[in-house]
């Protein structure tokens, strides 16, 4: 019927005045490997967002170098029992009644608070050493509407070539707003494989950020002629536009497949432009 043992709260103790300093070190570390040792970053936000990733990650590293800093000075300077001051506060952790239930409560809500933030380390190490991947599949999937695309100039003829790579957007900016510039003409996309609504058809997919993974817009296109590879599957696709009516509003254009070539994953995977032969 005692409180929480002295040696116990001493390490809930220490675990308190340490916890928020080595998380602030540990977020910024994982910003940093993210941006300074690789490009993982990019699957999570816009490629002109570096530099402010950078900066924030430097500034949680000093931050918490200079937290665990002071919580060492202070804990040179203090007397070795101030730990368990406060322990004999209610008749040295006896009796019953209010003193009795305050103790217990104090150390067991701090204590379960701290082991609680701890947990906070984990997405921070997640970035370093277990990176999630980009958005798919399962996001294009889960997106019903395509996103729209402006209107620009689409009126301009493609380049007099056999094949013509395009943009997804601008393959689907053509369908919606200068459609005669795709009849007849033979093109190349890139993006990634979705399931279509039927077993004769699936998606080419891109995904847009305004900002971040979490603005993501999808862009797609309809595709006929070809089995489909696996959901995921980066592929560059040669065809024509079937020359289908295309909705402004939920803009998918369909493709008549000529050829198919499964490609690595860009180094950008949000980044939608034209494939090159390289």
């Amino acid at each position: 019927m005692t409180g929480r043992p002295p040696a116990d709260a001493a390490d809930t103790r220490l675990l308190s005045g340490l916890g928020q300093p080595v998380l602030l070190v540990l977020t910024g570390t994982g910003l940093l490997h993210t941006t300074v040792r690789s490009d993982v970053y990019l699957r999570y936000v816009k490629e002109g967002l570096r530099p402010y990733l950078i900066a924030s990650g430097v500034l949680l590293v000093a931050l918490g170098l200079a937290g665990l800093a002071a919580e060492l000075v202070r804990r040179l300077r203090q007397p070795p029992d101030e730990y368990t001051e406060g322990r004999d506060d209610h008749g040295h952790g006896h009796g019953h009644g209010h003193g009795h239930d305050h103790g217990h409560d104090h150390g067991h809500g701090h204590g379960g608070a701290t082991h609680i933030a701890w947990l906070l380390a984990v997405p921070a190490l997640t970035l370093m050493f277990v990176a999630p991947p980009a958005l798919g599949s399962y996001t294009a999937s889960r997106d019903g509407a395509a996103a729209r695309v402006e209107h620009s100039a689409y009126k301009d003829l493609l380049p007099d070539a056999p094949i013509t790579p395009l943009a997804l957007e601008e393959f689907i900016g053509r369908s919606v707003h200068g459609p005669n510039t795709l009849r007849g003409r033979k093109v190349r996309l890139l993006g990634f494989v979705s399931a279509g609504k039927s077993p004769d058809t699936w998606y080419l997919n891109r995904l847009k950020l305004s900002c971040c993974a979490a603005d993501a817009r999808t862009l797609r296109v309809e595709m006929h002629g070809a089995e489909a590879p696996d959901n995921d599957t980066w592929v560059e696709v040669t065809g024509v536009w079937r020359g289908d009516e295309v909705i402004a509003e939920n803009p998918v254009p369909t493709m008549e497949i000529d050829a198919l070539k499964p490609v690595d994953q860009p180094l950008n995977p949000y980044h939608d432009a034209p494939p090159t032969d390289g």
